[in-house]
């Protein structure tokens, strides 16, 4: 791997110093184990076949085994050693060196989320990915905005805005950068978002949508009325949310814990306090989906 642009990249993205150090060894290591030019070739790889991570799993897989590093490890280092073409292609296409390495701050979080989770600094969900590589998506202040579509069969009128399925918004996502998410936080980042895209809106509100457990509409029973995630879901006029028989988000609020018997999860935070109530009382998990509209100052779903 290029370690310049490995430093450049754990810099600009304020990888933790003992990641850093962890990442050079295992470099080192593909590198010594001449494993370095497999890796490279995985990233040619996987921009000829369109940024598909099913396309190099293998690969990658193949490369861990051979040098006893952990897979997540090696993800990480291909995603990094990836992101030297996604960061030319970003500037090609106009986005400052800011918003760039804003965005690709993105793998500094899920950095920290496997060594929780794992206990290991890597990335576990690589599957996540291929919109960064393919300049879908921007981080603007506290939020990330994709390239999306609308999505559901039922259109959306409302705010003098007609929505039907295939018609172009933004996706909004939330990272877990450890960031304000309060109102004026979120209120910077639509306006960020506003600007950014001004030339694509002409004028026209900013729509976005979100699918998300934060959505979910049983959960205004778990979230505390007072916080930040209960006020985000103002923001949104939610259409409608869809239970689950897994919690596919439990390793979000548990942490390394989340795979334990539902008696046995950790109550150290309210949300861990709640969330387990309400499994506790056989409630199932959920995900939701909303539509915002911004006008440029003002939140018209608000």
């Amino acid at each position: 791997m290029n370690r310049d642009f490995l430093e450049l990249f754990m810099e600009k993205t304020s990888f933790p110093e003992e990641a850093r150090q962890e990442l050079r060894r295992c470099n080192q290591l593909l590198d010594g184990a001449g494993l370095g030019e497999a890796l490279q070739g995985a990233v040619s790889f996987f921009y000829h076949s369109q940024c598909s991570v099913k396309a190099v799993e293998p690969l990658l897989q193949g490369v861990a085994a051979s040098s006893g590093i952990s897979v997540y490890t090696v993800w990480l280092l291909f995603l990094m050693q990836a992101a030297q073409r996604a960061r030319r292609d970003y500037l090609a296409q106009g986005v400052c060196e800011e918003i760039f390495w804003d965005t690709f701050c993105d793998l500094r979080y899920k950095l920290l989320e496997c060594k929780t989770i794992h206990g290991v600094w890597g990335n576990f969900v690589a599957s996540w990915y291929p919109i960064f590589y393919t300049c879908q998506i921007v981080k603007l202040g506290r939020l990330e905005f994709e390239n999306a579509v609308y999505e559901e069969e039922e259109p959306y009128e409302g705010h003098g805005i007609l929505l039907r399925k295939g018609d172009p918004v933004k996706s909004i996502h939330i990272p877990s950068s450890g960031e304000p998410f309060g109102l004026e936080a979120r209120l910077d980042s639509y306006r960020r978002a506003y600007a950014f895209f001004q030339e694509e809106l002409q004028g026209k509100p900013l729509v976005c949508t979100c699918h998300s457990w934060l959505l979910y509409p049983p959960y205004n029973q778990v979230f505390s009325p007072t916080g930040n995630t209960a006020d985000f879901r103002k923001d949104f006029q939610i259409l409608g949310g869809e239970a689950q028989e897994t919690f596919h988000d439990a390793w979000r609020v548990f942490g390394a814990d989340y795979q334990k018997p539902v008696e046995e999860l950790p109550e150290k935070t309210s949300m861990q306090r709640a969330f387990k109530a309400w499994l506790s009382a056989g409630q199932k998990p959920g995900e939701g989906f909303g539509v915002l509209v911004f006008d440029g100052e003002r939140l018209l779903t608000r």
